[in-house]
């Protein structure tokens, strides 16, 4: 938490995000109706309103219906304010860019080829879809949002990135910040996943949710507490280095690799396709049931989470039924969490846009009577 005792411009900054945050998650909103979401006073409500509708951040929305009396003036984000340009990997080699507004409608979509032969090769490539979407937004690009396969450190460095060899240790965050001086958010697709599956998909909110994904790699995303977490260094959900008994014998080293579970998983998954494997026998996809049980039941004994997803292409909703009965003979009836099955292609950008709407819009929380901010990560 940060002081702020005595800095009336940034509790203004602050309040003022939090203002144009509520009315982009609850809009359209009345003044009084933000005074309440907020517990900041009409006074000062009304006045970061008026700075807000007058630099074109928000716009009035028509007015309140309910009640007698003189009707309140509705306001609503303003979608024309600006533009969030978001770059998202997918396999086979791909970036899925997307222009939305500030509404999140989308407004021109494109599929790019990346190279990653070289470090020198893959930079260009990305620059070069990035800068033909800037072609395409019709108002100013107000950040840009990057999802990637691998860990994303608290410094932006990329690391255990596969499809991205040539990146290991780059800082690609930064590198983009300094080309076009507006707002950068580098991401692990799977912790996107997480993220936007349960602001999007998820309608009865629960406070802990894991995602367990399946296709160019494995890996699991966290909401613990209603928060994403991302661990000490952002490498929270790398299930790909998890062992099970029969690796404990192993002489090979898979520390510098991708770790034993991945590795032990390739046999049953085509990491290029990110699908199962073609020609299995039974026994192969009963081999690949037992080792996502396994998964998910070690996530319920360690987590104890309402929800577990499982997405990606490597999965079908059979799959997920048999995972599903099999987890039974390990986990007690009260401890199972529901089990579902994300089969959209969209959900991972769909967490791509909103936090890259957060690096713009800081959400932040006033703790009463502290003169102290708290940021709630989204």
């Amino acid at each position: 938490m940060q002081k702020v005792t005595g800095k009336p411009q940034i509790l203004k900054k602050f309040n003022s995000s939090m203002i144009e945050q509520t009315i982009y998650e609850h809009g359209p909103l009345s003044k009084p109706e933000l005074v309440k979401l907020t517990s900041l006073s009409l006074p000062t409500v009304g006045k970061l309103v008026n700075d807000l509708e007058k630099n074109k951040r928000l716009c009035r929305a028509g007015y309140t219906e309910k009640g007698a009396g003189r009707k309140a003036i509705l306001y609503e984000t303003n979608r024309n304010s600006g533009c969030l340009l978001v770059v998202y990997y997918y396999s086979g080699g791909q970036f899925r860019c997307r222009i939305v507004d500030m509404l999140n409608n989308t407004l021109y979509e494109e599929i790019f080829s990346v190279d990653t032969g070289s470090s020198e090769a893959a930079t260009a490539s990305t620059l070069k879809a990035i800068d033909s979407m800037m072609t395409r937004a019709p108002a100013k690009v107000k950040a840009i949002g990057v999802g990637l396969p691998g860990v994303v450190k608290p410094d932006g460095c990329l690391q255990s990135i596969p499809q991205f060899r040539c990146w290991e240790g780059f800082n690609l965050q930064r590198l983009l910040a300094a080309r076009y001086k507006i707002a950068v958010c580098v991401e692990n697709v799977t912790k996107l996943l997480v993220v936007g599956y349960y602001h999007t998909v998820l309608k009865d909110k629960k406070d802990n949710l894991v995602y367990i994904y399946i296709g160019n790699g494995i890996c699991s995303g966290l909401i613990i507490n209603k928060e994403l977490y991302r661990g000490s260094i952002g490498s929270s959900g790398e299930i790909g280095f998890m062992i099970s008994p029969g690796g404990r014998n192993q002489p090979r080293t898979y520390s510098v690799s991708s770790g034993y579970m991945e590795t032990h998983l390739g046999k049953l998954v085509d990491y290029n396709r990110g699908v199962l494997r073609q020609g299995g026998t039974k026994a192969r996809r009963e081999e690949f049931v037992d080792i996502m049980c396994m998964i998910a039941a070690n996530h319920v004994a360690i987590l104890n989470p309402e929800v577990i997803v499982f997405g990606g292409p490597a999965f079908s909703d059979s799959l997920i039924d048999s995972v599903s009965r099999r987890m039974s003979r390990y986990i007690p009836a009260e401890l199972m969490p529901q089990i579902v099955h994300d089969a959209s292609d969209n959900t991972g950008i769909e967490g791509l846009i909103l936090t890259c709407r957060s690096s713009i819009t800081v959400e932040m929380h006033l703790v009463q009577n502290s003169g102290q901010i708290r940021r709630r990560a989204v």
